[in-house]
């Protein structure tokens, strides 16, 4: 078992740079569509890198190399824990966003903890990518793209359902990294 705390393990320098630097440049530069169009990119490169995986070796727990903004906890994942990691942080977000966009409070605490995947399940491909459909319908036929309610990240500032769906994409890109590192270490 994992011996780093769920939520302990990103050092505070790369903390603080992705919520005084990156967090900003994203809210800067991305919309809600363009945010989108990147996950959709992000979920085609997965697809492409499970393609030259063995059905078996999806379900191996590998210990990758400390990488940015993963955190030490996470670091001996298998594929398809860390595409059951993104899908139970995307439900999370639909519903974060949802809820904001309503203009209601959140009052779910959000933890670090409770997106931590715990099934390592040789259906998660599938679950993955059917539920990333899923959050493409949602955010194109979403009709409020931008709210003054906000929820705060456990690790980074005060979210709006945009700041949401573009963290979402941040989210992915750093998990498809974290895949890529695993099917290297694989080899």
């Amino acid at each position: 078992m994992n011996k780093y705390k769920a939520g302990g393990g990103l050092p505070n320098l790369e903390r603080l740079v992705i919520k005084y630097f990156l967090v900003p440049i994203v809210r800067l530069l991305f919309t809600w569509k363009l945010s989108l169009f990147f996950i959709n990119r992000e979920v085609k490169i997965i697809k492409k890198l499970l393609e030259n995986v063995k059905k078996e070796d999806l379900q191996k727990r590998v210990f990758i190399e400390r990488a940015f903004a993963i955190e030490d906890h996470s670091r001996d994942y298998s594929i398809n824990m860390t595409l059951e990691h993104l899908r139970i942080t995307g439900t999370a977000i639909m519903s974060v966003i949802d809820t904001l966009s309503n203009e209601q409070e959140v009052t779910q605490e959000i933890t670090i903890e409770a997106v931590k995947p715990k099934d390592n399940s040789n259906t998660e491909p599938e679950q993955f990518f059917s539920f990333m459909e899923k959050y493409d319908f949602f955010i194109k036929n979403h009709s409020k793209n931008y709210s003054k309610k906000t929820k705060k990240h456990p690790w980074f500032v005060h979210f709006n359902n945009s700041d949401w769906a573009c963290f979402m994409f941040m989210h992915t890109f750093i998990h498809r990294r974290q895949i890529e590192a695993i099917i290297k270490d694989l080899k």
